[in-house]
């Protein structure tokens, strides 16, 4: 749905521009490569909050079956991003 948004955007702002500007006019070669990215992007943004709440849920979860156990899964995760680094 954003795809689409900024191409239109990208395409009515090209057909505004004078033919004397129209020669420099690099949007609509990259209009499809830079739309993309930016699409791919926007898809993080919902993955990086939705986190925030499903984190803490999945460990009360655990937490309920577990009891303190449900630490385990957390030292493994900062364990590997320490790693990672």
């Amino acid at each position: 749905m954003s795809r689409g948004a900024l191409i239109s955007v990208i395409y009515r702002k090209t057909l505004q521009l004078k033919l004397t500007e129209l020669k420099d006019s690099k949007p609509v070669t990259l209009m499809s490569t830079d739309v993309q990215r930016i699409a791919a992007g926007l898809e993080f943004v919902h993955d990086s909050w939705a986190s925030l709440i499903e984190i803490p849920i999945a460990l009360w979860l655990l937490y309920r079956q577990l009891g303190l156990g449900f630490l385990s899964p957390i030292l493994v995760a900062l364990g590997r991003s320490i790693l990672w680094l």
